[in-house]
């Protein structure tokens, strides 16, 4: 996860900066290998997505276990299940994350 510094749109490269907190660098990328975040209005159970991970800056495969919903203040958050994230006892619990951190799967993924 990063935000955008600058973007050449004659080059279209971008300079991006990483979001974690605890890192200061800084992203040349091409047009090509960046993912604008927003534009994902609809999602029904069972949607695969990658999502932001709580409490990280990083995406992870998730499967939408409830359609996102508004709350106080206006911001929609969805709940899904994430791959692999099984507690010790092997159950998968409901995680939320906001609508401004998912994006739909690339194709290639599945």
């Amino acid at each position: 996860l990063a935000t955008v510094i600058s973007q050449d749109p004659d080059t279209g490269m971008y300079q991006l900066a990483d979001e974690d907190a605890e890192s200061n660098k800084v992203f040349n990328l091409p047009e090509s290998q960046v993912v604008v975040l927003g534009g994902v209005d609809r999602l029904s159970r069972g949607d695969i997505i990658h999502a932001v991970y709580p409490d990280t800056t990083s995406f992870y495969q998730a499967t939408v276990v409830q359609p996102p919903k508004k709350v106080g203040g206006g911001d929609s958050f969805v709940m899904v299940h994430f791959k692999d994230d099984g507690d010790e006892h092997g159950i998968t619990h409901d995680k939320a994350v906001s609508m401004q951190h998912v994006m739909r799967v690339p194709y290639s993924s599945y």
